[in-house]
């Protein structure tokens, strides 16, 4: 394998590293919630135990899949390769910038189908089932989305011959973001209107967690905003303001039970049952 692949096998060595950091972030958010909440409520300890063990089961899968597959993976999308970036003349700051940016673009394209492709949204929905948003909720991801969504941002990275510590950084910085897009906790409006500008805020990511799809199908970055504003899917604020704003899923897509194997098993639940091929764009969750 070339050195380039095997840089990226180094990158993949440090996923526990990666689960780590996350750990550190909830832990550290929490008690911010409680500080500065944005909804005043008690976080039940067995929906915290429910994350935790999604979180657990997508380390476990993201394991097997790295014993027994991640070379064969790498080799494959390292035949894709059309160039590499981290190769060209260009001023390293310009090179981690394009690359951060196409990142961040992959994944709000990602998010973007996963509201738009029915086997994707059924997974997807796990994480908008969360009736009480919060920094945790970051990690609430059905682990094969979890894995699908890696595996995308990996592909492109290799094709465009991203240098492995942009991988690196990105994933740091794209899960403390994710952290803090869900945080359960208020900013100043004036704070959260500068900062909207550049990257997504609390508020603007929970108008993207209402149960009215008009709003769920909108504010779909991963750190930053501008994407939404460019394709035209920004929403300032829910139309029934910040207090009135209801989160979660309609009661037809519901799973069965918000418990570790109801979560795991709702997105193959019906499946294959006869829907609208646009469902759920379009339709009011309510």
């Amino acid at each position: 394998m070339s050195e380039f692949g095997q840089q990226i096998l180094y990158y993949l060595s440090l996923d526990q590293t990666h689960w780590i950091l996350i750990i550190a972030l909830v832990l550290f958010f929490l008690p911010l919630e409680r500080i500065f909440p944005k909804v005043t409520r008690n976080v039940a300890l067995s929906r915290l135990l429910v994350v935790l063990g999604l979180a657990i089961c997508t380390q476990a899968t993201i394991w097997l899949i790295k014993t027994y597959f991640y070379v064969d993976l790498i080799s494959l999308f390292l035949n894709l390769q059309i160039f590499s970036i981290a190769k060209t003349d260009m001023p390293t700051a310009a090179i981690y910038v394009i690359c951060f940016l196409l990142l961040d673009l992959t994944v709000y394209i990602y998010h973007v189908l996963s509201h738009k492709i029915l086997p994707l949204w059924k997974l997807h929905s796990i994480h908008h089932a969360d009736e009480t948003v919060d920094a945790s909720t970051g990690v609430l991801h059905h682990p094969f989305e979890t894995i699908g969504s890696f595996l995308l941002t990996l592909l492109v990275a290799i094709i465009f011959g991203f240098p492995v510590l942009s991988l690196i950084v990105y994933a740091a910085f794209g899960t403390l973001h994710n952290m803090f897009a869900h945080a359960n906790i208020t900013l100043p409006t004036a704070i959260d209107r500068v900062l909207r500008l550049v990257i997504v805020t609390p508020d603007m990511h929970r108008t993207h967690h209402s149960i009215d799809m008009r709003e769920g199908n909108s504010n779909f970055g991963q750190v930053f905003s501008f994407w939404d504003r460019l394709f035209g899917t920004y929403i300032a604020a829910p139309q029934t303001g910040e207090a009135n704003l209801v989160m979660g899923l309609p009661e037809r897509e519901k799973p069965k039970s918000f418990t570790l194997h109801g979560l795991l098993l709702h997105p193959f639940a019906g499946l294959y049952a006869q829907r609208s091929k646009k469902s759920p764009k379009g339709s009011k969750r309510a």
